[in-house]
């Protein structure tokens, strides 16, 4: 859960100006206690300019009874070594 949560930038605003740690709690809660995931990426398209980078992609979730498809955008900015989310919609 540390891993997949430090993918997001410290500046990282979940939609609709959600407060970051409530955001984080209920991550948290959605994806604890799961005993399985599988999360797919389809027609993956990076863009890149300079030290920011967008990843469109189709997503194909399943967890336990939930399963959902949908298109992602992912906008990151380069911190160091890394790529950081800064930014996530769904449905562009």
């Amino acid at each position: 859960m540390e891993r997949y949560l430090a993918a997001y930038a410290p500046e990282f605003t979940p939609a609709k100006k959600q407060d970051r740690k409530r955001w984080e709690a209920e991550r948290r809660a959605r994806i604890t206690g799961k005993s399985k995931i599988s999360v797919t990426v389809d027609d993956l398209v990076i863009s890149v300019s300079g030290q920011t980078a967008s990843a469109r992609f189709k997503q194909v979730y399943s967890a336990d009874k939930l399963k959902s498809t949908d298109r992602k955008t992912l906008e990151l900015q380069r911190v160091g070594n890394q790529w950081l989310i800064r930014k996530e919609s769904i449905g562009t």
